[in-house]
């Protein structure tokens, strides 16, 4: 095959972005700020309102794969992730390696079905990861200004290593930063407005993933447990609230003047975690239309952001313009600077539309396939 190792792992994102997943490329795990170890291709499905699937795929396009190994090892980060699927693609070949891999329960992509994909697969619309992180390297200060890679780094790790609220405060954190960069750096406004809508595709799938519990409440439990779950950042069990009173009954019995200790903590406690705005956010999803598009929005936030066509970039779709704006106003960034319309390349000069001048962009498929039957393009 004339793909590298890097080619082969784009070839495999594609299919199954094809497919109808959300997919990530070189995905950190991390327990505890420490990385474990490096996912090459993560997929997420939505196939219905209430199901989510999680799929690791582990990708070797090496002279000496040693699939057999790679197939353990695939196996045992899918039950360390709780992932639904885990898929080998490997260039080896033999009906052992086959025996093998269904004995573990595990998709074994072979040799000759990579090089059907390597002729039917079309890649030259989308960046692939090294020319996103390159482009993102023509801001010379990128590593000064924050760490621009750092950042969307340790975005998508959280996606993979987090439960769904913690992931999205990290991503909204992530949002927030390539939001303000967008309109405080004219000039790498490009490179800002493809981090900002990627770390928003990656945001609506956290929260996506953390409404999959409560898919089959009542509207006012929907809404509690949004408010809850971006407020205090746990699982939206309320762990973090009911600690943090646990903390102040502690206080306000074990202290000298403790109650007067514990209610001016709480009450500064109060004022901090009103000031996150969760309201915002389980205002807007918590209407099940809404909630049901953090899907689709999420796959077209991660295809603009990698589009070839920098012209094209903010050509987004009316529910991802609204997904957006919500953002924005969670984070108290300047809308404007992400949905004004003109495109990067005269980001400093000209007259900026209004959003609902701007074109709207195709909303993706929302297909889903198991990826042990899907077929091939």
């Amino acid at each position: 095959m004339a793909h590298t190792g890097a080619g082969l792992e784009e070839l495999v994102r594609a299919y199954f972005a094809r497919q109808g997943f959300f997919t990530l490329r070189s995905v950190s795990y991390r327990f505890e700020d420490e990385e474990v170890t490096d996912i090459d291709v993560w997929l997420y499905g939505r196939q219905s309102a209430g199901v989510r699937t999680r799929t690791i795929v582990d990708v070797k396009d090496k002279r000496s794969p040693k699939a057999f190994e790679r197939i353990l090892w695939t196996r045992g980060m899918q039950l360390a992730l709780g992932c639904d699927r885990a898929i080998v693609a490997t260039t080896d070949r033999g009906a052992q390696i086959l025996r093998f891999a269904q004995q573990q329960k595990v998709a074994l992509l072979t040799k000759d079905f990579l090089a059907r994909l390597e002729r039917k697969l079309d890649l030259s619309n989308r960046m692939t990861l090294d020319q996103f992180n390159e482009n993102i390297r023509k801001y010379t200060d990128h590593k000064q200004d924050g760490d621009w890679l750092r950042r969307i780094s340790d975005a998508k790790s959280a996606l993979i290593s987090m439960q769904g609220y913690p992931a999205f405060n990290k991503a909204a954190t992530t949002f927030r930063f390539f939001a303000e960069r967008a309109q405080t750096r004219p000039r790498n406004k490009e490179q800002a407005l493809r981090g900002a809508y990627f770390a928003a595709a990656i945001a609506c799938i956290a929260l996506d993933a953390a409404l999959e519990g409560i898919v089959y409440e009542d509207a006012d439990s929907r809404y509690r447990a949004i408010e809850d779950g971006v407020t205090y950042g746990d699982a939206g069990d309320a762990r973090v609230k009911n600690s943090v009173k646990t903390v102040l009954e502690v206080i306000g019995n074990a202290m000298e003047n403790g109650r007067v200790v514990a209610k001016r903590a709480n009450d500064a406690l109060e004022a901090m975690f009103k000031s996150v705005r969760a309201d915002v956010i389980a205002e807007y999803f918590t209407r099940e239309h809404n909630s049901s598009t953090l899907f689709a929005v999420a796959r077209e936030f991660d295809d603009h952001a990698h589009s070839v066509d920098a012209a094209k970039l903010q050509a987004l779709s009316v529910e991802a313009k609204s997904v957006l704006g919500v953002f924005a106003d969670f984070v108290q960034a300047n809308r404007m600077a992400l949905l004004d319309g003109h495109s990067p390349e005269t980001a400093s000069g000209g007259s900026p539309k209004r959003p609902d001048e701007q074109s709207g962009a195709e909303e993706p498929s929302q297909q889903n396939s198991d990826p042990n039957q899907a077929k091939l393009l």
